[in-house]
């Protein structure tokens, strides 16, 4: 039985013939469908459309910034409130789990490096189709930065567990521990598998030339709290934050911090509605107590004479015009420079993917790299983009390895 909840959610879609909420699903869910299941009180018809698109529903309609995406299309939200799309999709994604179930066993073997949305999504394909998968993770667990950089508070990470699980019964092995470039090499892993899927993520980052101590990068300062938990001592040694960018992983870093220490800043060189941050992650940020300076940016930064940082020497901005980005370009305002007081500053200002450990290898238009086994998906492929395009892409990568045989 669908909780009346549920269904009040249900009955205010429109069913349209188009559907505008898929066409912002990075996943492509049939969205439609599933809520016009939900109507009918088939609680099982919903699970198997939904499960049937998206192999992880558990993670996107917790992770996905669904204002901007399926719920920001919606034709409702013209002239009202949209569906809550998310809503629909948690109740039916809780409501039952898509057991992975092997298909017929055939000999080819596929090696898969990282074990990130993406990775995970193809394994779930490639081995419901036969294939003999296993995965080579660096950290100790699944889930590549949704485990290491989104905090506990803001993602219950049982459910990366209940999909390790379940991939490990279908047959899927896994070799945590295992950084490939260091512990093994890609040279040797061609010699076992007949594929090779790199799914690794955009862990790259840049600082812009800051340095001191005090100084840390946005995925670093999260691995230390949700993979090292150094929160005490990040309590101890430090009190005044400033946190330079204004994506998803400045706010984490942003509202992870609060938490250890007086009080945190968030710099961002644009206005608010230019931050690409989910809008729901800022207004609980600010709840939370942490401050925004808008339209501002960093220059430099105050070290002492030990080389600790002291402050950052920071400027205001106005906007231009529009970038190749399509959002207003921000333009230094002369004359106006003034520091700010801290002790830390986290620039979290873009990652990218580092090819280095795979030999260097390159990327082309298909997922197939400049190697003939080796094929490339997620943020190696996308570039740094959500889960849900992350999971859609591992299939996407799944079908053209499949197809290779």
């Amino acid at each position: 039985m669908i909780e009346e909840h549920t269904k009040e959610l249900a009955a205010y879609c429109l069913s349209c013939p188009v559907p505008r909420c898929e066409t912002g699903c990075p996943v492509h869910n049939h969205i439609r469908d599933y809520i016009k299941a939900v109507k009918e009180d088939d609680m099982a018809r919903a699970r198997e459309i939904l499960y049937g698109v998206n192999p992880f529903p558990q993670l996107t309609c917790r992770l996905c910034d669904y204002a901007r995406q399926c719920q920001g299309h919606c034709v409702r939200a013209i002239r009202s409130v949209p569906v809550e799309i998310h809503a629909l999709e948690m109740a039916i994604s809780d409501s039952g789990f898509d057991e992975t179930v092997s298909g017929s066993a055939n000999c080819h073997r596929i090696a898969m490096i990282g074990a990130g949305p993406a990775n995970l999504a193809a394994a779930k394909y490639l081995v419901r189709r036969g294939f003999h998968v296993e995965v080579y993770e660096a950290l100790d667990e699944i889930g590549g930065a949704i485990f290491s950089g989104i905090p506990s508070y803001r993602f219950d990470k049982s459910y990366l567990q209940e999909i390790h699980s379940d991939l490990a019964k279908a047959g899927v092995k896994f070799h945590f521990g295992t950084m490939v470039g260091r512990d093994v090499s890609l040279e040797e892993l061609l010699k076992e598998y007949d594929r090779i899927l790199a799914g690794i993520g955009a862990q790259s980052e840049n600082t812009y030339g800051l340095q001191g101590d005090g100084c840390k990068a946005g995925l670093s300062l999260l691995y230390d709290l949700n993979v090292l938990h150094l929160q005490e001592e990040y309590h101890t040694k430090y009190r005044h934050a400033v946190v330079w960018g204004g994506g998803n992983v400045a706010m984490d870093c942003a509202r992870s911090l609060i938490r250890l220490m007086d009080d945190v800043t968030v710099i961002y060189r644009r206005s608010e509605k230019e931050m690409p941050a989910n809008h729901d992650e800022i207004e609980d940020a600010k709840k939370e107590g942490v401050k925004f300076a808008f339209l501002e940016n960093i220059k430099s930064l105050s070290l002492d004479e030990k080389g600790r940082v002291t402050g950052v020497h920071a400027v205001k901005m106005h906007l231009g015009e529009p970038d190749d980005s399509g959002r207003a370009r921000p333009i230094e305002t002369v004359g106006s420079d003034y520091e700010i007081v801290c002790d830390l500053v986290v620039p979290a200002i873009g990652q990218k993917v580092d090819f280095a450990p795979l030999d260097g290898l390159h990327t082309t238009a298909s997922h197939l790299s400049d190697h003939e086994r080796v094929y490339v998906c997620g943020d190696a492929y996308l570039g740094p983009k959500t889960v849900a395009a992350a999971i859609h892409d591992g299939i996407e990568a799944a079908k053209e390895i499949e197809a290779s045989f």
